[in-house]
């Protein structure tokens, strides 16, 4: 499977240990591609319940999206939360992203999870929005718990309790990221430490189950999202994938104050920098940087069809390779073959050279303009000397995406310039 990857930072701690092994539904297809035609639903799943930040009583709900005829015994999840800026938003309009990875094989669930509900005059401030972050946060780790309960009990979904992973769009990923992340390890500001400890403590309160299940996860997949603290990201922390445009106005892509209808209200560390701490903490991550875009989560919305696939597919593939079936991996098979190539002059106002060197595969070489779409491709190559031919693009920044024939070999990726 082709993988399009633009501006983008590979960043590992991989999974290379001598106990590593793949997952027993690995097939080499699974989970990288749509391997079931169809997916079987089971909406309004009463997972917990809890007050909301005005006081109010809510039942939180999950819709479970599953494989249709999957005879697996034991199935990876992925609990997927829905943005909104922690004031709007509700669990079905992660629907979209529920079918997508439940066509790849995963048992794809969303989530109801609180949300801001006092008044809008005065705005919210810091303090108010952390408190509604942290009960998202407990809402969430009631949901894992809930699919493990299951697991341990009826096992209505089929779950892998030792494999399950977050993830969410903008706030959603915000949850995401602190159900990961955070525990009783991290500095946390006195603050942000009371209003844990007023909402139930690090596993909150919105099921009965505290401490007869773990709220453990084992990968993040966050659409922009962010986190209070990057260094909350740890040695011994799960694997995180992110994509991120990196203009973002909302949740910054770097430091920033994330912003709730253009008001700046806390401040927080975006994918970027997440990813960087990771890196430092050897953590396996991977980063899809949207360039020069001041969208927020533009790779979803209207005209990201050049994006959206890229970074769909690269999520289950980073998800695949990286913990679910790391023997058989793609992005992971960096650490099997590699094969170096060169691009001079670059920049270019002439024709630009790809060297490479130890040569054994056939391969396919494909271009992408800045707004991630195709401009140029070439299949079944033969030659360590290839020419791109100047006349053949405009003067601008180009990412390089080079495919070998030997999928032992990793891939290639580049940036280049013609001037």
């Amino acid at each position: 499977m082709q993988k399009l990857i633009f501006t983008l930072s590979l960043l590992t701690g991989m999974v290379c240990s001598a106990f590593a092994q793949n997952h027993p539904t690995c097939d080499g297809n699974r989970y990288v591609n749509p391997s079931f035609a169809t997916v079987d639903t089971t909406l309004t799943v009463l997972y917990g319940n809890n007050t909301t930040f005005a006081g109010n009583n809510q039942d939180l709900y999950m819709d479970i999206y599953e494989p249709t005829g999957d005879a697996a015994a034991m199935r990876p999840a992925i609990i997927l939360a829905f943005g909104g800026s922690f004031i709007s938003g509700q669990r079905e309009d992660m629907e979209d992203l529920c079918r997508y990875y439940a066509h790849h094989g995963f048992v794809a669930v969303t989530i109801d999870y609180r949300l801001y509900d006092g008044p809008l005059f005065p705005f919210p401030d810091s303090s108010d929005m952390t408190d509604v972050v942290i009960k998202a946060v407990g809402d969430m780790k009631a949901s894992i718990r809930f699919l493990r309960e299951d697991a341990a009990t009826a096992n209505t979904y089929r779950i892998d309790p030792n494999m399950i992973f977050v993830g969410g769009i903008s706030a959603g990923g915000i949850a995401a990221a602190h159900t990961a992340y955070v525990d009783s390890t991290d500095n946390i500001a006195p603050n942000e430490m009371m209003a844990i400890n007023n909402n139930g403590g690090y596993e909150g309160n919105s099921s009965t189950n505290v401490g007869m299940y773990s709220s453990e996860v084992h990968g993040v997949v966050n659409f922009s999202g962010a986190l209070r603290d990057a260094d909350y990201i740890g040695a011994n922390s799960a694997p995180l994938f992110s994509a991120h445009d990196d203009m973002d106005g909302t949740v910054p892509y770097a430091y920033g104050s994330a912003q709730v209808f253009g008001i700046p209200i806390i401040a927080v560390e975006g994918s970027s920098v997440m990813a960087t701490k990771a890196t430092n903490a050897g953590v396996t991550n991977f980063l899809i940087t949207l360039p020069n875009s001041t969208g927020h989560v533009s790779y979803f919305g209207s005209n990201a069809a050049q994006w959206q696939d890229t970074v769909l597919n690269t999520s289950g593939e980073f998800l695949h390779d990286n913990v679910i079936c790391p023997l058989i991996s793609s992005v992971g098979a960096l650490s099997t073959e590699l094969v170096t190539a060169k691009f001079y002059p670059n920049p270019s106002n002439v024709d630009m050279t790809v060297a490479f060197e130890n040569l054994s595969s056939s391969y396919t070489i494909a271009l992408y303009d800045n707004m991630g779409r195709q401009v140029f491709q070439e299949k079944e190559i033969n030659t360590d000397r290839y020419l791109l031919a100047k006349e053949n693009f405009a003067a601008g920044v180009y990412f390089v995406n080079i495919q070998f024939e030997d999928g032992s070999i990793a891939p290639i990726q580049s940036k280049v310039i013609f001037q």
